[in-house]
């Protein structure tokens, strides 16, 4: 069988989840026999191990919602050259390629979450907020499936955009390559982890204001934390608020207590969660489900997430500490009973390593797989 995976952006050059996802559908679909086609935009190093071919979109790079329509259009049209059985479009908010292949083809739009609809930060900007609903809207329409990670992107999707249940299949959770045990690299500090692009969303001001509260708590104690906050670039301008804010506390304290890392690299987030002793995702919305929550318990370290990845289902109370989106004080205070009580944590880091266990990227491919085979 012939597919076509559509994302504008690919792994590794975007390292982002949803990016990190097709490109393991990719890979899982062609180690099981598909002949499998990437349309993607035109860019350098892009991973491939032979198992796959790319059919590159070259267009300039200009305005935002000019370069998605531009992408959009032609992309559908290699896909239409392609004629495969089934296309796959990751579906950004304004990602709009299903909408220019022909009908005959059978489509699956993967949409990673609509927190367009619930989140503040994406209602800024409203003429492009219109366009998204509006683009979201039309491909929901022309989809045959439409595949979510979570039961809440599900309702979501029914509750604003009217869109049949019954063309939506819910994954439930997301792979992750391992270990699938306890690592530890111990520097002889505290060791604080984030993982996540730099995006307002993702909550990394949130945690800089909630280490601002815990220093002031521990400046009289003789313990010792650091701070690593890393991810790749999607506002350069909010990147910038971050890296200010961290070099302004480190000022402060008169010592680097919070490390700003900027697009690293797989190895060396490997080392983060070796280093962390725990992992911290502050996000305030826009999540589909939460692949890095996930990567942190499969190191079997203990998380403290927001609210919002209780709904995506990543996180429960059993295996994370659970605050409130947005909220700093309980935030730092959740940091400070880490650092009071460690041992406390480690049970809801084993229920987190036991959940891990079973989102293996191989059994996400195989219910992928089975979703493909809904539509022949």
């Amino acid at each position: 069988m012939k597919v076509a995976i559509v994302s504008r952006g690919w792994w590794p050059i975007i390292k982002g989840g949803s990016e990190k996802f097709v490109y393991r559908i990719a890979l899982g679909l062609s180690k099981k026999g598909y002949e499998t086609y990437i349309v993607t935009r035109q860019a350098k190093d892009l991973s491939n191990d032979g198992s796959y071919s790319f059919l590159l979109v070259k267009h300039k790079i200009l305005m935002p919602i000019v370069s998605t329509y531009t992408f959009s259009r032609k992309a559908g049209n290699l896909v239409n050259k392609l004629n495969p059985d089934i296309v796959i479009a990751n579906s950004y908010w304004g990602e709009t390629s299903l909408l220019y292949i022909k009908k005959e083809i059978k489509k699956i739009a993967v949409i990673h979450d609509v927190g367009l609809f619930r989140s503040p930060l994406a209602k800024r900007d409203l003429i492009k907020h219109v366009l998204r609903i509006n683009a979201l809207k039309k491909v929901t329409r022309v989809a045959d499936l439409i595949v979510v990670p979570s039961e809440i992107v599900k309702q979501d999707l029914i509750s604003f955009l009217r869109v049949d249940e019954h063309k939506i299949r819910v994954l439930g959770f997301e792979g992750v390559d391992g270990p699938f045990q306890y690592s530890y690299f111990d520097n002889g500090k505290i060791d604080i982890v984030q993982i996540g692009r730099y995006a307002p969303n993702k909550g990394q001001v949130i945690l800089l204001k909630a280490i601002e509260i815990v220093s002031d708590k521990i400046k009289n104690s003789n313990i010792s934390i650091k701070v690593h906050i890393a991810g790749g670039l999607t506002s350069k301008k909010y990147y910038n608020e971050v890296a200010r804010m961290a070099e302004k506390i480190n000022r402060k304290l008169g010592q680097e207590v919070i490390r700003v890392l900027l697009n690293v690299e797989d190895k060396d987030i490997e080392h983060l969660y070796k280093t962390a002793d725990i992992c911290v995702a502050p996000s305030i919305g826009e999540e589909g489900y939460g692949l890095t929550i996930l990567e942190c318990m499969a190191h079997g370290k203990p998380v403290i997430a927001s609210d919002v990845f209780k709904e995506t289902g990543v996180a429960d109370n059993d295996r994370a500490i659970i605050v409130p989106r947005g909220d700093i004080t309980e935030l730092a205070n959740a940091i400070l009973d880490f650092i009071s009580n460690p041992n406390k944590f480690k049970a809801i880091a084993e229920k987190g390593l036991e959940f891990a266990r079973k989102c293996t990227w191989e059994n996400v491919v195989n219910k992928f797989e089975e979703y493909i085979k809904d539509l022949k």
